[in-house]
């Protein structure tokens, strides 16, 4: 284990979980080449030009080229309709050159939108062939990660999966914990919140989001053991002294500002001198989320070739 310490903290460095998961999957692909003469590829679907998600697709593809995969980048102009995406995330699905398919977020506005009456970003995820569903945002994906049947799942949501490689690496304990999940991303706050509350983890969950009360969001985070934020909005901060000391930090949201620089929801700095464990932002979460769709990416290959095996270990 690889831990930059300070006084009272354990900073989760990203890096040597990324390694220790792209290791054992360049072992994977090399193998799935020998046996069945298949080489993993991935297709990613961006739609516009988010900053922060180009720099995710970069990494994506650099990550797939470096393991000995293949990642093919299908872009859309931002004005696409939801009806066309859905078609096109598809088609794609159906094609046999792909063995997984990823829809970057966040997707424009009009596609974004909740709306129950017209197609929507949920008709897109669930357009994802579940064999191919390497980031888990289909609704098989879901009901899986719901049932928490660990030994059986197939393809576990990607950004969950980062989190649960990041606190078996780092010996953060989960059974018993006050948990509380902010945000209610689709693909990162929604899923480890299931993760962390069902039988993966057996934390007492909560699920603090902008329709809670400022004053009940302050004290839930500062009853939180573990706490995961993913909010990304400039606006927000959790300060050190919204912390309970000792607690176990996972920030896992991304903005980029006008000067290009990342941040996190989270005032590392000193929250650090606060916490327990606490992962930075950069070189936190986001180079084991992407280790972790290389992962999911060599399990939808192998599937495909005959040769996968359900479940995850930790």
């Amino acid at each position: 284990m690889t831990t930059t310490s300070e006084p009272g903290a354990v900073v989760m460095l990203g890096k040597p979980v990324a390694d220790a998961i792209e290791a054992r999957v360049a072992v994977g692909v090399a193998e799935l080449l020998r046996l069945r003469g298949v080489v993993p590829v991935l297709a990613i679907v961006l739609v516009g030009s988010n900053e922060a998600s180009r720099r995710y697709v970069n990494r994506k593809i650099e990550a797939c080229a470096r393991l000995g995969m293949r990642a093919e980048l299908k872009t859309y102009r931002p004005d696409i309709s939801s009806d066309d995406l859905k078609a096109e995330v598809a088609a794609i699905g159906r094609s046999p050159e792909f063995h997984g398919v990823l829809v970057q977020l966040p997707l424009p506005p009009h596609i974004e939108k909740h709306d129950a009456g017209t197609t929507n970003k949920f008709d897109v995820f669930d357009a994802i062939a579940p064999d191919k569903d390497v980031d888990g945002v289909g609704r098989d994906a879901v009901a899986a990660l719901y049932r928490a049947q660990q030994e059986r799942m197939v393809l576990m949501p990607g950004t969950a999966l980062a989190v649960r490689r990041m606190m078996a690496f780092y010996g953060v304990r989960t059974e018993g914990k006050q948990a509380v999940v902010v945000g209610r991303n689709d693909i990162t706050a929604k899923p480890i919140l299931q993760m962390l509350g069902g039988r993966m983890c057996n934390a007492a969950a909560v699920w603090c989001h902008r329709y809670v009360s400022p004053i009940d969001q302050r004290r839930l985070v500062r009853e939180a053991d573990i706490l995961v934020t993913a909010v990304g909005r400039s606006g927000y901060r959790i300060t050190a002294d919204m912390l309970k000391p000792g607690v176990a930090v996972f920030d896992v949201a991304t903005r980029v500002d006008e000067a290009g620089k990342m941040h996190g929801d989270v005032d590392f700095e000193a929250a650090r001198g606060v916490a327990g464990f606490i992962t930075p932002v950069p070189r936190g979460i986001g180079p084991v989320t992407v280790a972790a769709l290389c992962e999911n990416t060599l399990r939808a290959a192998q599937f495909s070739a005959g040769v996968g095996r359900p479940g995850y270990s930790f």
